[in-house]
């Protein structure tokens, strides 16, 4: 399993512009083979962040994904900086108090 997290900073006057272009890409990604979890998502605390959570059952999944996002780049306000992470995941189990 892989997780895909990590944030991003927008013109705050540009987040909901931003976010509502990513809403159909996150309904295509829910629905795409191999796909967990996807969402983008603005931060409650920052203005301009957004933050980044998606869960693939594999790489191959997430290569899949990435190679038909490439081809339906869609332009948008300019993303100032973005941090995202991969982590490959070995085990996971509920959380236990």
């Amino acid at each position: 399993m892989l997780i895909v997290a990590g944030k991003g900073y927008v013109d705050p006057d540009g987040r909901a512009a931003f976010l509502a272009g990513f809403e159909a890409v996150q309904r295509r990604a829910r629905a795409e083979p191999g796909c967990l979890d996807y969402v983008v998502a603005a931060d409650p605390v920052e203005p301009g962040r957004v933050n980044v959570y998606e869960r693939w059952e594999s790489q191959e999944h997430l290569a899949a994904h990435l190679a038909r996002t490439a081809r339906e780049a869609q332009p948008s306000p300019v993303v100032l900086s973005m941090e995202i992470t991969q982590y490959e995941i070995g085990a996971s189990g509920p959380l236990s108090a």
